[in-house]
């Protein structure tokens, strides 16, 4: 949820979602005989009560589910995560403006066994409008299924540029720039403490059709519902699944309501491994480098 506490509205937005599914098959666990069909779905948006003021509440949710489509006895094949929150203005003052981010959210390798897998969700930030182009944030931040020191709420900061051909916020635990160096080009990239990534380019060819290209790497862990020698619900022993990507594919724009895409990719350094988090984080399984099929769909209403 940390992305929709710094990340402003286009225009006069009142819903916007997105959506990336791929899908790999006919892969397999690397040394062992065990084959892989991999369906990923990451799903996110949100919605705000007032297209008129900036200020309004809205909520936010995201749908993480991840099937590596396995019999191995070491990996569990399922992993899923559920978020929900509710993003707040607190007030203004001294030139700053406050507001809060709220949730919960759920994760599991086998979802809704267990209670272990309910973790809170909670940021407060503060603003400060520069001048025109720049401002700065800062934040104490918890995300309790990070990857990173989820136990504990961590300080955060963003500069923030805002021009006609450069959006962007710099800082910690998020980084994104887009650049529009023309109406036809985006060139955008975005980082996540610890290990997530994405740079992306888009042309604009026609009016409805475009293409464009995209790699990243993406790592997030789910607790572990059950395996040999793994208490159920065990949060300190919690399954990661990282993986890294190249996609390529053409675009359908139905400006402002519907952008969906179509491509193919390769998912390479597919790694499950086990641990708290990634300080103590340890590979037990490798999947194959896999082509793929995927998908992409941003709602904007």
């Amino acid at each position: 949820m940390g992305r929709y506490a710094i990340e402003p509205w286009f225009e006069r937005d009142f819903v916007q979602t997105y959506d990336h599914p791929l899908i790999q098959s006919d892969g397999h666990v690397n040394g062992a005989p065990s084959d892989t069909s991999v369906f990923f779905w990451d799903s996110f948006g949100r919605v705000r009560t007032s297209r008129d003021d900036a200020n309004a509440p809205w909520v936010g949710y995201r749908i993480l589910t991840i099937d590596l489509g396995t019999d191995s006895r070491y990996v569990r094949s399922t992993m899923d995560e559920f978020d929900a929150a509710v993003g707040l203005h607190l007030g203004e003052t001294g030139g700053w403006k406050f507001s809060t981010v709220l949730g919960a959210g759920y994760s599991s390798t086998h979802p809704f066994t267990h209670t272990s897998g309910i973790f809170g969700i909670g940021h407060l930030l503060a603003e400060k409008q520069i001048d025109d182009h720049q401002g700065l944030v800062l934040s104490v931040d918890y995300e309790g299924n990070s990857s990173f020191l989820p136990d504990v709420p961590l300080p955060g900061f963003a500069y923030v540029w805002q021009s006609p051909k450069v959006q962007a916020y710099v800082g910690y635990p998020q980084s994104k720039a887009i650049w529009k160096p023309s109406p036809k080009w985006e060139v955008s990239a975005g980082y996540t403490v610890p290990y997530t990534a994405d740079v992306d380019v888009e042309y604009r060819a026609w009016e409805h059709v475009g293409f464009y290209a995209n790699a990243g790497n993406f790592c997030q862990g789910v607790v572990t519902a059950s395996r040999d020698g793994v208490p159920e619900g065990d949060i300190t022993n919690r399954q990661f699944y990282q993986f890294k990507r190249i996609e390529s594919g053409v675009r359908f724009i139905f400006d402002p309501w519907v952008d969906a895409a179509v491509s193919v990719g390769y998912a390479f350094d597919q790694t499950v491994s086990t641990g708290f988090d990634v300080r103590d984080m340890q590979g037990f399984a490798q999947l194959s480098n896999q082509p793929y099929i995927a998908f992409v769909i941003r709602g904007r209403f």
